[in-house]
């Protein structure tokens, strides 16, 4: 995939929301879909059966101790919307080229 950012961070924001839907979907499949725009603006889409709900606009805006913390300070921009298909919520990490964002590189501890 070309996409100019910081590799690095967006694999571990990969690894993070995917390990959170598997965590908490139970049985199901989780779906992973990554595209990066005519702007070189990535998504990371992870699509998983349980519907959203109010929990997950508090975890979206959560503190410091959450995975979704983690991807804000990765650069990560992270919102949720329905399934296209069937039951089931999309979440959605927006990450910005190099330009936009003045870094290339994330050094972050995990919590």
């Amino acid at each position: 995939m070309a996409w100019s950012g910081d590799r690095n961070a967006a694999v571990r924001i990969i690894t993070e929301i995917v390990r959170n839907a598997v965590d908490h979907v139970g049985k199901g499949i989780v779906e992973l879909t990554l595209s990066a725009d005519e702007d070189d603006v990535l998504f990371i889409d992870v699509t998983d059966p349980r519907p959203g709900d109010e929990n997950l606009d508090e975890a979206l805006a959560g503190g410091h101790e959450t995975g979704l913390w983690l991807v804000r300070r990765l650069g990560g921009e992270a919102s949720w919307f329905p399934a296209e298909s069937g039951p089931g919520k999309t979440i959605r990490v927006r990450m910005q080229p190099p330009s936009e964002t003045g870094s290339t590189t994330s050094a972050v501890e995990a919590p």
